[in-house]
């Protein structure tokens, strides 16, 4: 087999369209298909139908794989569909993995009330996790009445794109019996090509060339009856009857012998679209399956190889797994499934263009002002529950709930953060509750918090005394 490794970089804004559809709310994909890569490869290829084009475009022995979008040199991946992270506030940077959660969650993680995390391409380095920016535009666009030069009327329509300079890594897999022809399918996808829709207006310009890059690699190390099998690429299943499946067999899923799908532990989503058939100008039949990102858990006393392509439609990228893929191993959480690497978001896009300046308008300043508010509103909100989370139990009790409600009112009605501190102290150093603010550091960790730099004092106590006093009432 030999594999050939391609680069895609978006010389202009990309649409490639969730679904077929021409109404309603539409929206674009964050990476290519492979099919879009097939579709380059036979418009240099596909003279006409014979051998070569049926081993190329219809065997499956050729696979055109996903362009995803990518990283220093290291190919992203949809983030795996059994990460969980907490629905609250506190612990906001902390994941966990759903097959390894105890059956009994203990007390910490259930308050936590888990989420599943479904968006987003990730590179994983090591014990890192950091997600690429796949920047989006949105267009108005509006049909063109040729006979009176001018827009149709109620033909008013949006288009969602990639934006232009992303780039994004695929593959090109080819069987021994089509080796023969790598050369000739790879100077067919090199250069400077089409893709998605409106390619023949201001949309869809890539170029392709030739680029090695890192990719999800299998952890050899990982020893256990239990097999993670992860879908990289989408996943079409067949049943006995040609319908389509979404609880594939164990050996659709490459397994050979006996075993189970442990579906409890699985984390399986879902897509449905019909492709549309340029050459016949009508809808293929409606394609259904396991979404990218999907893990589903075997026990089974054998793993296949590494990385595999399973199910239908190979040859358009759909069916490529990883098995045991090495971030979600053992060695990569804690014994109550916590990971241990950590995730982080990309500090700046691909695109190294200089962005041109904008005059600011009051749309403009108006979100701006809304921007720089919700930044502020987090960092307060992080400071707060750093303080609740380490000192709550100080402060245990119907007295402490009063005094924070008195903090809270002197903050209400004082901005000025100098004022502001001094009422505070004042208000420790006098009264019958002095002795207990004196006692176990309690006064040592709200006068440490007050001095919190690059922070709204008002702000900060106001929200801080509000969740400690219930915090007291518990």
């Amino acid at each position: 087999m030999k594999t050939i490794q391609l680069q895609c970089t978006l010389l202009s804004d990309v649409i490639i369209s969730e679904t077929s559809a021409t109404t309603g709310n539409r929206h674009s994909l964050d990476f290519i298909p492979g099919n879009n890569f097939l579709g380059i490869a036979a418009s240099k290829l596909y003279d006409k139908e014979n051998e070569k084009t049926h081993l190329l475009f219809h065997s499956g022995k050729v696979r055109f794989g996903d362009a995803h979008p990518s990283l220093s040199g290291i190919r992203g991946i949809r983030i795996p569909a059994v990460v969980f992270t907490p629905k609250l506030k506190n612990g906001a940077d902390e994941r966990y993995f759903h097959h390894l959660l105890p059956a009994d969650l203990p007390k910490e993680i259930r308050e936590k009330q888990l989420k599943q995390c479904r968006d987003g391409f990730y590179v994983f380095d090591g014990e890192q996790a950091t997600e690429v920016n796949v920047g989006k535009t949105f267009a108005l666009k509006s049909a063109y009445d040729s006979e009176n030069r001018c827009s149709q009327d109620h033909q008013l329509f949006g288009y969602e794109a990639l934006s232009k300079g992303l780039i994004l890594y695929f593959e090109v897999e080819l069987d021994d019996e089509a080796t023969r022809y790598a050369e000739e399918l790879t100077a067919a996808l090199c250069g400077t090509r089409h893709l998605g829709r409106s390619r023949t207006a201001q949309y869809g310009l890539v170029e392709i060339k030739q680029a090695s890059f890192q990719q999800l690699k299998s952890d050899a190390a990982v020893a256990n009856e239990e097999v993670l099998v992860y879908a990289d690429g989408r996943l079409i299943f067949l049943d006995e009857h040609g319908l389509p499946t979404f609880q594939p067999t164990l050996r659709q899923l490459g397994f050979e012998g006996e075993g189970e799908i442990l579906w409890e532990k699985s984390q399986v989503r879902t897509f449905s679209y019909a492709p549309w058939n340029f050459k016949r100008q009508a809808f293929d039949s409606q394609r259904c399956g396991i979404e990218k990102g999907s893990v589903l858990v075997v026990k089974a006393n054998n793993t296949p190889k590494p990385a595999s392509y399973i199910g239908h439609y190979k040859q358009e990228g759909f069916g490529r797994v990883v098995y045991n893929p090495e971030i979600l191993s053992q060695n990569k959480a804690d014994h109550e499934g916590k990971a241990k690497f950590k995730f982080e978001e990309q500090k700046k896009t691909q695109s190294e263009e200089p962005r041109k300046e904008v005059k600011e308008t009051p749309l403009l300043a108006y979100l701006k002002r809304a921007q720089e508010k919700d930044k502020r509103v987090f960092d307060v909100q992080k400071v707060v529950n750093k303080f609740v989370n380490k000192h709550a139990d100080k402060f245990k009790g119907e007295r402490f709930a009063s005094q924070w409600g008195s903090i809270r009112s002197l903050a209400m009605v004082t901005s000025d953060a100098t004022k502001l501190k001094e009422s505070v102290i004042t208000f420790l150093d006098h009264g019958v509750a002095k002795k207990q603010w004196d006692e176990n550091g309690r006064r040592e960790c709200l006068e440490e918090v007050m001095n919190t730099p690059n922070i709204s004092l008002q702000e900060l106590l106001i929200n801080l005394a509000s969740e400690m006093a219930k915090e007291c009432k518990d």
